[in-house]
């Protein structure tokens, strides 16, 4: 239970308006590039960015990437549209949720 309250702070702590607008995609193929993904995520709305993920040993794409909308309505159309097929493959896409942060949080118990 300690855990669930926690987590539940923790995400309303990294709600802010940047990250309302940014969308996790998980699965991309490594053909896919960034122009083809600002393409068709830009039919939810006007997209600021486009960040591929690459392995900095083998330099190869690692299936990770993350769109920026200017919107954050545009975003939540991007999330509630699934499933998206992007170069014949299933493309899972989530609100992104930073994983540290420098916030410090105080601890609490919920019985």
């Amino acid at each position: 239970m300690r855990f669930s309250a926690v987590r539940l702070l923790a995400k309303a702590a990294f709600s802010t308006a940047e990250n309302q607008q940014t969308v996790y995609l998980t699965h991309v193929k490594w053909v896919s590039g960034k122009n083809q993904l600002e393409k068709y995520f830009s039919r939810y709305g006007q997209v600021k960015d486009v960040s591929l993920f690459f392995d900095p040993e083998t330099g190869l794409h690692r299936g990770f990437a993350s769109v920026t909308f200017a919107k954050a309505e545009s975003a939540t159309k991007a999330v509630q549209s699934r499933p998206h097929v992007i170069d014949g493959d299933l493309v899972g896409v989530e609100f992104y949720i930073p994983l540290k942060t420098n916030q410090k949080f105080k601890s609490i118990s919920v019985s």
